[in-house]
């Protein structure tokens, strides 16, 4: 019990203290994730800290679609409130981001359950972070459209 707590707290400093490499690649030459990947040449420590640097990007995108679509007036009864910060659309945007963190720590963790793989487990978190990230992205895009289309 002890270890699983001790990973899950290893895998959440992580995810905060390695973004820096990323920040600080993107904030001096707006470097893209691509890029990022090839200066890491291959150090998993980098290569996390570029991926969750790069859900954190389209995580900001996630976010201004949930906003968009709380203030659409055509959602006002079902949100049951006004603007990202009030009934069902927070609800729903915390849910899902709570869900993606605890299901991407287990995914990491499962990849190297008894941590002999190193850091191979965090940056394989990071990945399934980005990915549920790049999905909801995408959820709320068609969300979107359906609205238009009506």
């Amino acid at each position: 019990m002890l270890k699983k707590f001790a990973f899950a707290a290893c895998y959440s400093c992580l995810l905060i203290c390695t973004d820096a490499f990323a920040q600080n690649l993107s904030s001096s030459a707006n470097v893209s994730y691509e890029r990022c990947l090839d200066l890491a040449q291959g150090d998993n420590i980098k290569m996390t800290s570029c991926t969750i640097s790069e859900a954190n990007r389209i995580l900001k995108i996630v976010e201004e679609k949930y906003n968009q679509l709380a203030n659409n007036p055509e959602l006002n009864n079902w949100n049951n409130g006004t603007g990202m910060f009030n009934g069902n659309f927070k609800n729903l945007y915390n849910e899902w981001l709570a869900y993606r963190d605890r299901y991407c720590s287990l995914y990491g963790t499962s990849m190297s359950p008894d941590a002999a793989q190193g850091n191979i487990a965090d940056l394989n978190g990071a990945e399934c972070v980005l990915e549920l990230t790049k999905r909801q992205n995408k959820d709320m895009e068609v969300i979107a459209k359906n609205l238009q289309d009506f």
